[in-house]
């Protein structure tokens, strides 16, 4: 998905944020990503669409979760004062970002839908992200991505 990278790569440019690009075999979940890279879980940003309801309006969100961690549904339907909330599914993540399973990143503003970030990604020096396509990642120190996405911490 040679679009996709080329839009994050410009996205962070424009931006002046800082990150590698790497080419990679492709890995699409949280354990081949860590067999083929040699990551460790906590540096992984696992990324997934949600959609939920507040207010009355339904609205989709990114979630970015360290790659061990499973998505905390209805914690994050307390913190962001929701009525519903679950994951996408994948007819819904192909519309709102073009992305396939895999494929999602946290460049929310790319999509114009707001980031979800969970503060243990702070805690490492840089993080993985799938950019666009599971062969090519953004190595990343993930308080560019904080400071870029002004995100809602969890």
């Amino acid at each position: 998905m040679q679009k996709a990278k080329t839009a994050i790569e410009t996205y962070l440019d424009e931006r002046e944020i800082a990150y590698e690009g790497i080419d990679h075999p492709p890995a699409a979940s949280a354990e081949e990503y860590n067999r083929t890279l040699n990551t460790r879980y906590e540096q992984q940003a696992k990324v997934l669409l949600v959609r939920y309801t507040k207010d009355g309006a339904t609205a989709y969100a990114v979630l970015a979760i360290q790659g061990h961690k499973r998505a905390d549904l209805d914690n994050l339907k307390q913190v962001v004062g929701a009525t519903k909330l679950r994951l996408a599914d994948k007819e819904q993540l192909k519309e709102m970002t073009g992305c396939n399973f895999g494929e999602l990143h946290p460049f929310a503003g790319i999509f114009g839908l707001p980031l979800w970030m969970d503060k243990d990604l702070l805690a490492q020096d840089r993080i993985y992200i799938n950019a666009g396509c599971l062969d090519y990642s953004v190595i990343i120190d993930p308080k560019e991505v904080q400071k870029l996405e002004s995100p809602l911490l969890f």
